[in-house]
């Protein structure tokens, strides 16, 4: 995996997300426990950003890791979706920057899986984010 400290932003995170959209069929999103005020406020604001696509949620998953973080002591509940055209309008939709994914107006740590695989994970808080090089050197063609 190589690692990226600049974000992808306006028309190449459109691409970019178009792209993800052609060659993942599943991604995940993160919303810490550590960091929440009142859990059940913040559940059901998470509840309403993802009406839309609720349908397409595989999962949600109480978890100490993921890709680009290891939780100490608390968990985090990790949501994982289908990836298909109505979750990439989603987006779109709510935003325009790789890096924009952050709490508390969005979920956080975005993940991106072809099957089992994640091709690519982003810490928005820490300003990095983790890609396939193969998937990346295709996408910057």
């Amino acid at each position: 995996m190589l690692t990226i400290y600049e974000n992808v932003k306006g028309n190449s995170y459109k691409q970019l997300i178009h792209y993800l959209s052609q060659h993942c069929n599943r991604f995940a999103f993160v919303e810490n426990r550590e960091i929440m005020e009142i859990e059940e406020d913040r559940i059901a604001y998470v509840d309403q950003l993802i009406m839309d696509i609720k349908g397409h949620l595989l999962d949600r998953k109480v978890q100490r890791k993921w890709e680009t973080t290891r939780l100490s002591g608390g968990t985090a509940y990790v949501y994982y979706f289908q990836f298909n055209y109505a979750t990439k309008q989603f987006f779109i939709e709510y935003s325009q920057s790789l890096f924009y994914w952050i709490s508390p107006k969005l979920p956080e740590d975005l993940m991106f899986y072809q099957d089992e695989k994640c091709v690519l994970a982003v810490c928005s808080h820490e300003g990095y984010f983790n890609v396939d090089q193969a998937l990346w050197n295709q996408f910057q063609k």
